[in-house]
């Protein structure tokens, strides 16, 4: 029976009400086949019949197939995929294809891929306080009502020496803030910063490579470069250069958290705390015989010390600051200065009773202080944090003009006022603008500059901006040209006299006087 009849059969069978057993003792067929083609759509068989097609084409090809494979034990599918496109290019076979029938060719004619092996060292023991590995881990923890399962993340340490675990838990994936977070928790805890830590190359601690120039996220550079940390990043497809953590990881994941329900973050880190004093950090290790826990009491002691300022972590949060310049906190709304939503994307919250400590990334400038909103929603908002609106546009205009105080000062009032004519709801940036360049140019410059303008009816600060740089680049270029003559210094030369001839000698080579 051919294909497409016996599907239609089976089709008009299953209409008139036939069940699965009886149109298979029918068309005397397995009930098997009748339940396949049974839930096939008409575009489903039809998919189907040219997916037995291509495998038809490629048993032609088979004897080729087993001979690669047999000559070349790890071939890959996708390999045999692009040799059949180089050698037969008319043949029409998608790469999931080949592969399940190159899978199959393996099993049937048992060719598996041959494990190439590896050589392993031993890693020389490490100095104490030397160094510190650090990894990620990711484990899914069933909910305590079975309705499912929630992830959890964590960054683990470990000392090389000492062996000495640390691991810090969350409920959402890892940002370099976070590790950031993270690594202060764990310097606090283990009272000191090793002299080397050792990473591996993922996104939120390198950005690129570049052949040994390790360039790292923003975040984490200016971590490194405040704790003047020494990073060593491993290469790539090169894990046992941090197998220590790698293990330590593998043992969080097959020790501590399996069968454990989810819990929230404050509760994971307490019990996997204390998971490590009874047994993480408190059983003998199997490779050098040795409990951590008391290693490390030596180990501390080699350590160089943490600063105060990252002790104080406990009640820290990180937000970001929103493009009114603003954070969230418990549902109310909290300012900060102008300007910091550019200068500062994520800031720490500091709770302490009722009040409210905005600081920047790392804790080292604060930004702001607010009372604690009771009522969610409020918008707290300082004093100093509105636009400068005490003064009048015209009490700004006198100030600037005070400053302009040069040999054109009368011109600059009729400048000034034509762009207040033609950009009336931006005249206070305006003024605001041109008031920062009083502060980084002199006035004879912004004269040369307003009269360029004025020429040109530029009627704009950043059309006034824009010549004073201009003007600025030619100077600079000019004083370049003059260093590069250099004046005579030679006494000798500079005192040399030069021979003059009278009028005459001249008219008589010329041919003129009397002849």
């Amino acid at each position: 029976m051919k294909e497409l009849e016996m599907y239609s059969k089976i089709k008009q069978l299953e209409q008139k009400g036939f069940t699965e057993r009886q149109t298979a003792k029918i068309l005397r067929i397995n009930r098997k086949t009748v339940s396949k083609y049974r839930k096939m759509t008409l575009d489903d068989y039809m998919d189907n019949v040219i997916a037995i097609r291509k495998l038809s084409a490629l048993e032609k090809l088979k004897p080729v197939v087993l001979d690669w494979l047999q000559t070349y034990p790890n071939m890959t599918a996708a390999q045999v995929h692009d040799w059949l496109l180089e050698h037969y290019g008319t043949l029409d076979v998608s790469p999931r294809t080949v592969s399940r029938y190159v899978r199959n060719l393996r099993l049937d004619y048992h060719l598996p891929k041959k494990a190439i092996p590896r050589s392993y060292e031993a890693s020389d023991e490490v100095p104490m306080g030397y160094q510190l590995q650090l990894d990620f881990g990711v484990k899914n923890m069933p909910l305590p009502d079975r309705q499912g399962h929630r992830k959890v993340y964590f960054a683990g340490m470990v000392f090389a020496h000492s062996r000495y675990k640390w691991a810090y838990f969350q409920t959402k994936p890892f940002t370099s803030g976070d590790l950031i977070r993270a690594m202060n928790y764990g310097f606090a805890h283990f009272g000191g910063i090793p002299k080397e830590i050792v990473v591996d190359q993922d996104s939120i601690i390198v950005v690129s490579e570049n052949r040994g120039d390790i360039i790292y996220t923003y975040e984490f550079e200016q971590y490194k470069s405040q704790l003047a940390l020494d990073i060593r990043v491993c290469r790539k497809a090169d894990p046992e250069s941090k197998g220590m953590v790698e293990s330590t990881v593998k043992y969080i994941k097959g020790n501590f958290l399996p069968y454990r329900y989810f819990m929230e973050e404050d509760m994971l880190n307490e019990a996997f705390l204390a998971w490590l004093e009874r047994t993480g950090n408190a059983k003998v290790h199997g490779t050098t015989k040795k409990v951590p826990a008391q290693v490390f009491e030596l180990e501390r002691e080699h350590l160089r010390a943490v600063q105060s300022k990252i002790y104080n972590l406990s009640p820290s949060i990180v937000r970001t600051v929103r493009k009114d310049n603003t954070i969230l906190y418990n549902s109310s709304r909290y300012s900060l200065p102008l300007g910091t939503h550019e200068k500062y994307p994520t800031v720490s919250v500091i709770v302490q009773e009722d009040t409210l400590s905005i600081y920047d990334r790392f804790g080292d400038i604060q930004l702001a202080l607010h009372p604690i909103s009771l009522l969610p929603g409020k918008l707290v908002k300082a004093s100093d944090h509105r636009r400068e609106k005490s003064a009048t546009l015209d009490q700004m205009e006198e100030e600037i003009l005070l400053l302009l105080n040069g040999p054109m000062k009368d011109q600059w009032r009729p400048y000034l006022k034509l762009i207040r004519e033609r950009k009336p709801r931006y005249y206070r940036d305006q003024l605001m603008l041109l008031k920062q360049l009083l502060q980084s140019t002199t006035v004879e410059v912004l004269e040369d500059a307003m009269l360029y303008c004025g020429i040109r009816e530029l009627y704009s600060i950043n059309d006034l901006k824009s010549v004073v740089e201009y003007m600025q680049q030619q100077e600079s270029i000019e004083n370049e040209a003059c260093s590069a003559i250099r004046p005579l210094h030679h006494r000798n030369i500079a005192n040399l006299h030069i021979q003059r001839r009278q009028v005459s000698d001249y008219e008589f080579l010329g041919g003129g006087g009397d002849e």
